[in-house]
């Protein structure tokens, strides 16, 4: 229970860290992205309000002081037209009646043209009209003048209005500018935080969506295809370590470190960091690669820069790891006509007659299906005579197939050619998703046949509630390369 809520306690406190990182980053972006330029978007507003709040101000008291020139003067019209419309209406009233009096006072000759009665209605009538047209010209002129005072005192308030409005926008600019950075930074979280939350769902739903697909989907397609042998008809075969029936050392055949006495004929090419100690009298000189043919596969694995070792009279070298305290080595011996299926990244050195060397041969599965899926489509094979010297971590063991033997394929160093190669389904899902088991696990098949591999894999892989998942895309592309 302590161990479940300690990795319990231990992932919840990874996925915070990584919620606070990713908001960090977020915030960090925005700040130095948005945030700048939201200051700098607020200062050039703010310069904008000003120039319009001063402009405005200028024109309501230039608007205010024509206003008030022109009401004065109109006032002044309005008192002239006024006078001479009281005047004019005097007239006029008094035209109506002397009219009126005439129009009663001759019934029979008002009607009768080139009459006195009728030359006066012509006369009083004419005087009328233009007097009413004067009346109506001067209320005109009133009417309109009154607009225009209007139209100013409407054109003033609404400049009034748009200097309020001005007004606001600059009061709102400047509090947006006076907040301290504890409140902007505050406002930041607030609108990144969702963002984050829904990123650190993705990073860690997504791993375990596709670690059910391919469990669930994937695997269970791949373990129903057909085995890979490489090499059937292959003559020499891989033989077990001498202590194969030694009880619990069964299979083992590495060491902390290894002494190798090398024939009259043969040379080693290692690792420097794997060579321990050699005779005083042994030759060495560099070799840039473990094969030229296969350049890539050499400098990836790591096999280039090697020392290359002679000793005549044949005398023992030491191998030991120098650097990593849990690797081991141990030696494979490939007879005349073996065929060892190796992942050149396993190697630490070779032992080789230099006039009959070791030859590599790639064979590449474009065809099969379940080397697509396991993204195994080249294997090289190492064919004897010769040694190979393999590292593996805290030991490596050599077994027997028979009828079929399996093994967590992240352990899996080499295999005899001619056995049959097929991967499985890994036994529970929970394993695979905590990390603690790969996928596939490597099935080998057949009487003949050998495979090796490392006890401790772990180390490899990263661990966790997701586990690995999907390799890393450069492991991924070594291992389609078959190295």
């Amino acid at each position: 229970m302590g161990k479940l809520l300690s990795g319990l306690f231990h992932w919840i406190g990874g996925k915070l860290a990584a919620l606070i990182l990713i908001l960090a980053v977020l915030l960090a972006g925005s700040w130095i992205g948005e945030e700048s330029k939201n200051v700098a978007a607020q200062e050039s507003l703010r310069t904008l309000l000003l120039s319009q709040r001063a402009s405005l101000r200028t024109q309501i008291a230039e608007l205010e002081r024509t206003a008030g020139e022109r009401k004065r003067q109109i006032q002044a019209a309005t008192a002239a037209v006024q006078a001479e419309l009281s005047t004019t209406r005097s007239a006029l009233d008094r035209s109506r009646a002397e009219r009126q009096a005439v129009w009663e006072n001759n019934r029979i000759t008002r009607n009768i043209p080139f009459t006195d009665a009728w030359k006066s209605l012509q006369v009083l009538d004419a005087k009328i009209a233009a007097y009413q047209e004067a009346v109506d010209l001067a209320d005109r002129l009133n009417a309109a003048r009154e607009k225009a005072l209007a139209n100013a005192s409407s054109e003033i308030a609404r400049r009034k209005l748009e200097l309020e409005r001005t007004g606001v926008q600059l009061a709102e600019v400047d509090a947006s500018l006076g907040q301290g950075t504890f409140t902007r930074l505050n406002r930041l979280v607030r609108a990144q935080f969702p963002i984050a939350v829904g990123i650190l769902l993705g990073l860690v739903l997504v791993p375990i969506g596709i670690k059910v697909f391919m469990y669930w989907v994937v695997a269970p397609w791949v373990t129903r295809r057909a085995p890979i042998r490489l090499l059937p008809a292959t003559q020499g075969r891989v033989v077990l370590p001498a202590e194969t029936a030694a009880g619990d050392r069964a299979g083992r055949m590495s060491a902390v470190s290894q002494s190798v006495l090398l024939g009259e004929h043969e040379v080693l090419l290692v690792q420097p960091e794997y060579l321990q100690s050699t005779s005083v009298h042994a030759r060495k000189k560099t070799r840039w690669l473990l094969n030229p043919a296969l350049p890539f596969a050499s400098v990836l694995s790591g096999m280039y820069m090697l020392t290359e070792v002679a000793s005549s009279p044949p005398e023992p070298v030491v191998l030991s790891a120098t650097i990593d305290p849990l690797i081991e080595v141990g030696i494979v011996d490939l007879p005349e006509g073996a065929a060892f299926v190796c992942q050149p990244r396993s190697l630490a050195g070779v032992i080789q007659d230099p006039d009959n060397p070791i030859r590599i041969s790639r064979h590449w599965r474009l065809g099969s299906l379940q080397a697509w899926l396991t993204l195994q489509l080249r294997f090289l094979v190492f064919h004897g005579p010769g040694r190979l010297v393999l590292k593996g971590c805290r030991g490596i063991r050599m077994e027997p197939a028979r009828t079929g033997r399996l093994i967590n394929q992240a352990a899996t160093l080499g295999f005899s050619a001619e056995l049959d190669y097929a991967n499985t389904r890994c036994e529970t899902f929970v394993s695979y998703w905590t990390g603690k088991e790969d996928l596939f696990n490597d099935l080998f098949t057949g009487e003949s046949g050998v495979f090796v591999y490392e006890e401790l894999p772990a180390l490899k892989r990263t661990t966790g509630i997701t586990g690995r998942g999907l390799e890393g895309l450069s492991d991924a592309v070594l291992k389609v390369f078959g190295v």
